[in-house]
């Protein structure tokens, strides 16, 4: 595998560690691999010396964890191999050796990491353990196989100085980090929203604008002066141009702010300056990673892209495809005539289009209104698609990115148990079915296959 290295000692042979067949005297046995361990070399230097972390080695280093690593302890920890880091595509790994990459990478390493010497005799028969990241992996033994997370232990018992090192086959990543504005803007949508739709715009506009003035003033969400000045200015435009007694309107123009902050969150571009040191072209965050699947920049792009609409079951919606130079137009109008409501289109992919992603990532203008996105995995009407609903500003270019594990199974407007995986999405839908008549126009800029390296 390709990718940043950083130089190293040349391998020594281990002599002493053994294989997960000998961890406990209640498993399956397998031969002994002959190990030799230094037990007085530190955790970092046993990995340089081992010829199989070498991936690992240049991580730590660069994520400033070695000195860390080679105190006292003990530590535990649960090293992937280079093979393991190969599973990784090669931008990914790059954007984490930045400097804007470092903390994600940071907390990676941290995952990997248990305070404690624990012996893989001591792992059997635990549900789980604590990390140094403040997370938990779960634990297993199948068949002679100690189960860390989704990875396996390949050779467990590496002894150093100062702890134990297992090798095993996989990187494991953490569970997605939630940032204290994350949880206010939430909370902050959650109670507003429901007061806006009881039929108090007002109110709903005074709890945007106050959460967003803590926003603006406060000092415990990671924002630098930069960011929070863009957020108070946009708040004084509101207060100058939108008269206070039309709260409907002050809500939205509020409510797209926090929109905003949401898409620079899922971004990865909303930060404190001082960690904004890379350059502003560098492909450096694990969202960016990831592969355009349509940019309709020709017309090649509109192949096989078709409309679906309620005439079938006799409603009398429409719906059309059309060039916007350089991004795709889905419009028409829905009626609620005869039982109908949606118009949508849709367009087959390759076997292996979405392989490795975990998320779909959308550059979309809308109308306001609703939508949603729909992947199949057949070809053909099928039964049914798996769905989520996406809303949208009025003439503003939006980035959503819905991960694959959030899409819901559907068939006429039914939920069906089931989800599905990346590897199995053979088409790709958006539907206008938000339950009202009238015109409606999505442009979509672009579709594409992300890793987020996260969990929704």
């Amino acid at each position: 595998m390709s990718g940043p290295r950083l130089p190293l000692a040349a391998p020594a042979l281990l002599a002493g560690a053994v294989a997960f067949g000998a961890i406990a005297a209640n498993l399956p046995t397998s031969p002994t691999v002959a190990v030799a361990v230094d037990d007085e070399a530190s955790i970092p230097e046993l990995a340089v010396s081992s010829g199989r972390l070498d991936t690992l080695v240049a991580a730590v280093k660069f994520a400033g964890l070695a000195d860390a690593l080679s105190g006292d302890g003990p530590f535990t920890v649960f090293a992937p191999t280079d093979e393991a880091f190969g599973r990784i595509d090669d931008d990914t790994l790059a954007s984490l050796l930045t400097e804007r990459g470092r903390p994600t990478l940071q907390r990676i390493l941290k995952h990997h990491v248990v305070a404690g010497e624990f012996k893989a005799a001591d792992l059997v028969g635990r549900d789980s353990i604590e990390t140094l990241a403040g997370t938990t992996l779960e634990l297993d033994a199948i068949r002679g196989r100690l189960l860390v997370a989704d990875s396996v232990v390949e050779t467990a018992n590496v002894n150093a100085r100062n702890g134990v090192v297992h090798l095993i086959d996989r990187v494991m990543l953490p569970p997605r980090e939630i940032s204290p504005l994350e949880v206010l803007l939430e909370n902050t949508v959650n109670r507003g929203a429901p007061i806006f739709n009881d039929g108090d715009p007002g109110a709903c506009a005074a709890i945007y604008a106050t959460a967003l003035d803590a926003v603006a003033l406060g000092s415990g969400f990671g924002l630098g002066d930069r960011m929070k000045n863009r957020v108070a200015s946009k708040l004084a435009e509101i207060e100058g141009t939108i008269p206070a007694d039309d709260g409907r309107a002050r809500a939205w123009a509020y409510r797209a702010i926090i929109d905003e902050l949401f898409t620079s969150l899922q971004n990865g571009t909303l930060m404190d300056e001082s960690s904004a040191t890379a350059t502003a072209d560098a492909r450096d965050s694990i969202m960016q990673s990831g592969r355009t699947i349509f940019d309709f920049e020709d017309r090649s792009q509109f192949q096989g892209w078709r409309t679906v609409l309620d005439g079938v079951m006799g409603g009398r919606s429409t719906g059309r495809i059309q060039d916007g130079n350089g991004t795709l137009v889905f419009d028409g109008a829905t009626s609620l005539e005869n039982n109908g409501g949606f118009s949508s289109i849709r367009c087959d992919v390759p076997d292996g289009t979405f392989d490795g992603a975990d998320a779909i990532r959308l550059v979309v203008k809308g109308d306001g209104r609703d939508y949603k996105l729909s992947v199949k995995s057949t070809r053909g009407r099928g039964a049914g698609g798996y769905w989520v609903s996406f809303p949208t500003t009025r003439d503003e270019w939006t980035e959503v990115v819905v991960p694959i594990s959030t899409l819901e199974r559907q068939f006429m407007g039914q939920r069906l148990q089931g989800r599905v995986k990346a590897e199995d999405i053979r088409g790709v839908e958006f539907y206008i079915y938000d339950k009202k008549a009238g015109p409606f126009r999505l442009e979509v800029d672009s579709i594409s296959a992300v890793s987020t390296g996260t969990e929704a």
